[in-house]
């Protein structure tokens, strides 16, 4: 597991730094209800960006939940289960790995971070990102849609124990690809958590 732990996700960090030096240059001023104003903004973006250390037990066979969030749909295709995932701005957007994986293939697409539009403009000029490697014989992958934010973005792709932090997205769609021998073990509208949520078993 990573040794690296903070409280709050580095991608939080400039954004809670101008929100600290607003709400004391306010405090300054003696601004009194805009600076409760910022006090608050302050907490809630410290909350959105909180960064918990999470100890689960997961099998070999077991694939975890990669991210925190919503399950919006399951689909069962021709060689595989897909099941996409929402990660809404109150969700804790880490991305960890969701099983061991030694080396894996990172691809991403440049584009814009629509949010209030239709999902066929924001799948075709959003931004994305995929991870897939190959256990056995076997072949994951993981597709990344984030919304609105532009801190989202993969940063380790190999020698991954599952749980490691491997990236981020706070506010998005997540489709994980599964081999269709999975046994699934969520369904539509379930809340699963990063790591300590098990999404499926490999039969």
């Amino acid at each position: 597991m990573n040794a690296n732990i903070q409280i709050i996700a580095k991608e939080g960090w400039f954004g809670a730094i101008v929100w600290a030096i607003i709400f004391l240059i306010s405090a300054y001023l003696d601004l009194g209800f805009i600076t409760f104003v910022m006090l608050l903004g302050l907490a809630f973006w410290l909350y959105m960006f909180r960064n918990p250390e999470r100890i689960a037990d997961v099998d070999s066979t077991s694939f975890a939940a990669p991210i925190d969030g919503v399950v919006k749909n399951i689909d069962i295709l021709e060689d595989s289960v897909c099941v996409e995932i929402q990660t809404r701005c109150y969700d804790i957007g880490v991305i960890r790995a969701p099983m061991d994986i030694l080396s894996a293939n990172l691809q991403c697409k440049n584009g814009l971070n629509l949010y209030f539009s239709n999902n066929d403009k924001k799948h075709m000029l959003n931004a994305s990102f995929s991870l897939s490697w190959q256990e056995r014989n076997d072949i994951y992958r993981i597709d990344f849609f984030p919304q609105l934010l532009d801190t989202s973005r993969i940063y380790a792709t190999s020698n991954l124990a599952v749980g490691d932090r491997c990236g981020y997205m706070k506010i998005g769609f997540t489709k994980i690809y599964l081999p269709k021998t999975f046994n699934i073990k969520v369904s539509v509208g379930d809340k699963v958590y990063g790591y300590e949520s098990i999404i499926g078993y490999n039969q």
